[in-house]
């Protein structure tokens, strides 16, 4: 084989793979485009959207909570690497760490 047959079916080949991915994503496109004429779809995605307002709201009660909880247990996962045990968690001026109240503004 000389050089120009090998680069004569390096370019067919070339051709051929981006040919059939343009074929499939033309395709893909074409199917998107009939979405549209399926009954029920668009009003799922309306009922869906109008329900998702009320979930956030009640989860942003339970995400102040579960913040608690994860700032409880980071800190004693810190205090048990350094090895302080309960008696020095007692013990508030012996303690290397200060805890304040942070309050997020809505």
């Amino acid at each position: 084989m000389t050089l120009g047959e090998i680069l004569s079916k390096a370019a067919i080949n070339t051709l051929m793979g981006m040919g059939t991915v343009f074929a499939v994503l033309i395709l893909i496109s074409c199917i998107i485009a009939l979405f549209r004429f399926i009954p029920g779809a668009q009003d799922k995605l309306q009922k869906k959207e109008q329900i998702e307002p009320i979930v956030q709201s009640q989860s942003t009660e339970s995400a102040v909570a579960d913040d608690v909880q994860l700032v409880a247990v980071i800190m004693a996962a810190i205090l048990a690497s350094k090895g302080v045990g309960q008696d020095a968690l007692d013990d508030a001026e012996n303690s290397p760490y200060i805890v304040r109240s942070i309050k997020r503004k809505g």
